[in-house]
């Protein structure tokens, strides 16, 4: 049994220094969650990587078809657009917190808290309607 947690080990270790590549796409550690700035600035990263032009004017991220703003609890993500691809339970998840949606789907506005797989995969979706359109 020794043996196997030495390689789990080794292998754990080896994947956390081949993978710093990764933190192009940001991430908040636990102990930022909440951290509006924080979050804010994962966001901005991810959108760069991701070939979305953003500005940064003082704590607001503005982008073609919305914005991000840091608050105290988290970062604000404000998107428009027609169709977009949401349903009230995607701002349900952990890691959002107040989110609207319009019964038309052509405005959403939610306060990331988190900055997770699951925030990733939200702003991913929207990213790819946005060049859908």
């Amino acid at each position: 049994m020794g043996k196997d947690t030495r390689g789990l080990d080794h292998l754990m270790e080896q994947n956390e220094t081949e993978l710093d590549f990764l933190s192009a796409y940001g991430g908040v550690d636990d102990g930022q969650k909440g951290d509006g700035q924080a979050v804010l600035a994962a966001l901005q990263r991810f959108f760069r990587a991701g070939g979305v032009d953003v500005q940064l004017k003082d704590s607001t991220l503005e982008f073609a078809w919305g914005s991000a703003h840091a608050e105290e609890d988290g970062c604000r993500l404000v998107v428009k657009g027609l169709h977009l691809p949401l349903v009230e339970s995607d701002l349900m998840a952990a890691g959002f917190s107040d989110g609207h949606l319009n019964d038309e789907r052509s405005e959403v506005s939610v306060l990331l808290t988190a900055w997770s797989m699951e925030q990733r995969r939200f702003v991913e979706r929207l990213v790819e309607h946005r060049s859908n359109a």
